[in-house]
């Protein structure tokens, strides 16, 4: 008995011992008001839908989690340092993508715009250029905002509540916050004076998941798996019904439960039995649950994302992949990267192999790929749909090569388009379409160092229109305008394809002939000033305007031994043209020439 006793003392005592040797919490925080998602209590302790959720998550797991709070963007910059380990809510958007790894998505919702009773004028997206928007700062509906180039006039606040009441109060003439958001605040405060002016607001369907810092897959892991636990023992269906029941519509179903009784004892084993085929049964039926959830959270990404199997069959996509892609399911399961159907370029516009897709590289490396840039052919579209991907491998516990890879795909062709327009305004003249001076001085720079290392020739044209203030003055300077685009027509179809032509200034034009000597550069000028001078431009009246241009040719290094001195030489030979009485060509070595 004493032994006993002993046994039993000894083993109280080492208790406390073994219960310290677990992992210490895992370390999050939540945000000051996003409700019914975060919420502070009176307390001043987390709560809400999503710190709710990964607490059953993380405890499904063995874990635990303590939580901080305080404004969104501290708490986002704070997992990005890695003084926290993860985040309940965060909306995975291709700016995150950077610097957090997430799970599987457990909501999605769409953004609404909410203004006040008297505003009637905002009926679409387009109505909101210009007004006063309220955002939380550092929240995904202020990348929105500001990624659709929407307002100018941009109020970030520490709080949906600071905006909402602001908005309530008149300091701002709108807010852009996730539908459920806003409708639990207006409720919450008290807000009677607002409604929701546009819902759903296209563009801002947000995947909501837990965040962990980059590269943490240890954690990763645990949460998904422990998010897959958790629906299939309903206890994420208990907590959505707890706190976002102002989605739902419709009636619960009630499960219809059999009951069992016997007045025999001999029924026993029957018992038993049932029971057992029971246990069974429900435990298949949560496991389909479990997968009909997670395909209902994956066919409803608002991203494209796809599945691919470690040989690099394409295993399945969802209906936003599909149309980025413009094909039906089946012509996409089993293709792989390697099928030449599949067109995909770099933003320089070169092909991208196979085996260098983001989806097979991580594949091959073990490592995620992420904010890859490309194009992909969309037959539906005729076009080139670019996109921002990212591919995270995935692997089998035990194992070191990942078994697929899950690839997510944000559509962002609009900003490729917004940069290419940008990008054309900076280089090009907006009139003729042709390149402007800095464009043609930068690329002159280029030509010049390619023309040392391979010792080759550079010709160029400077060209005037002759007389062309008298034609400004008698038609008028949109007739002015319709000559010089007239006259990019005709320089276009007459130079190579290897020479380009750039805006110099005015009427002024240069045209860049690459690895042409001089002789070969004054009979093509020749030739163009003929081409000029043989056409006319008919006016809308059937008038007809002659137009004839002086030319003065300079080749590199015969007439100069910089980008600059060649402009200078091509510009002194072609006063010369004019000087000489115009409609001619020169060069250096024949300026003093009155006959050209």
């Amino acid at each position: 008995m004493n032994t006993a006793h002993f046994a039993i003392g000894f083993t109280v005592w080492l208790l406390p011992l073994f219960c310290h040797a677990g992992p210490p919490p895992i370390r999050s925080a939540s945000e000051l008001d996003y409700p019914p998602f975060s919420i502070v209590r009176e307390d001043n302790s987390a709560g809400g839908f999503s710190v709710e959720l990964m607490q059953a998550t993380v405890q499904a797991m063995g874990r635990e989690v303590t939580f901080e709070v305080g404004p969104w963007a501290e708490i986002k910059q704070d997992l990005e340092a890695g003084h926290l380990e993860a985040l309940p809510l965060v909306g995975r958007t291709p700016e995150r993508e950077a610097f957090f790894d997430f799970t599987v998505p457990y909501i999605s919702l769409f953004g609404a715009v909410f203004v006040r009773d008297n505003e009637n004028r905002i009926k679409l997206p387009e109505d909101l250029g210009g007004i006063r928007i309220g955002v939380l700062q550092g929240d995904n509906a202020e990348e929105y905002v500001r990624r659709e180039g929407i307002t100018d006039r941009i109020v970030a606040t520490r709080s949906y509540e600071d905006a909402f009441m602001k908005l309530s109060e008149g300091e701002i003439d709108a807010v852009v916050a996730q539908r459920l958001v806003g409708l639990t605040l207006i409720d919450k405060l008290g807000l009677d004076g607002i409604k929701t002016a546009i819902a759903p607001l296209p563009g801002l369907k947000q995947d909501f998941c837990f965040a962990v810092t980059e590269g943490n897959k240890e954690l990763l892991a645990l949460l998904n798996e422990g998010l897959s636990v958790i629906i299939a023992n309903g206890t994420y269906e208990q907590l959505r019904e707890k706190w976002l029941g102002i989605l739902d519509r419709e009636k619960n179903q009630k499960l219809l439960y059999f009951q069992v009784a016997t007045g025999l004892m001999g029924a026993i084993s029957l018992i038993l039995f049932t029971l057992f085929v029971y246990q069974h049964w429900k435990e298949h039926r949560n496991l389909k649950i479990n997968e009909e959830k997670f395909r209902t959270l994956f066919e409803n990404m608002a991203q494209g994302a796809f599945y691919q199997r470690a040989d690099g069959v394409l295993l399945d996509i969802n209906r936003a992949g599909l149309e980025l892609f413009g094909i039906t399911h089946d012509q996409f399961l089993g293709r792989t990267s390697m099928d030449p159907q599949w067109k995909v370029i770099c933003e320089d516009g070169s092909e991208i192999p196979g085996a260098q897709h983001p989806s097979m590289q991580a594949l091959s490396t073990g490592k995620p790929v992420k904010g890859a840039i490309l194009g992909v052919y969309n037959p539906q579209r005729e076009d080139y749909v670019w996109l921002n991907v990212t591919a995270i491998p995935q692997f089998l516990p035990g194992e070191n090569s990942p078994f697929q890879t899950f690839v997510t795909m944000h559509d962002i062709s609009a900003r490729i388009a917004t940069e290419e327009r940008l990008k054309q305004q900076a280089t090009h003249d907006p009139l003729t379409g042709l390149y402007n001076r800095k464009a043609l001085e930068e690329r002159l720079t280029r030509e010049i160092a390619r023309c040392v290392r391979y010792n080759h020739r550079l010709s160029i044209f400077m060209l005037d229109i002759d007389h062309f203030k008298q034609i400004n003055d008698q038609y008028g300077h949109q007739i002015g305008d319709t000559v010089l685009t007239n006259l990019t027509t005709l320089f276009e179809r007459s130079v190579r394809k290897s020479d380009y032509a750039a805006r110099y200034g005015g009427e002024e034009f240069v045209i860049v002939l690459s690895e042409t000597t001089l002789d070969q550069a004054k009979d093509l000028a020749e030739r163009l000033r003929q081409q000029i001078a043989d056409h006319s431009i008919r006016l809308e009246d059937n008038e007809e305007i002659q137009l004839t241009i002086s030319i003065g040719v300079a080749t590199y290094p015969d007439h100069a031994d910089s980008w600059k001195a060649l402009l200078k030489a091509a510009d002194m030979a072609m006063y010369a043209a004019k000087k000489a009485g115009r409609n001619q060509v020169k060069t250096p070595n024949n300026v003093s020439d009155p006959q050209g």
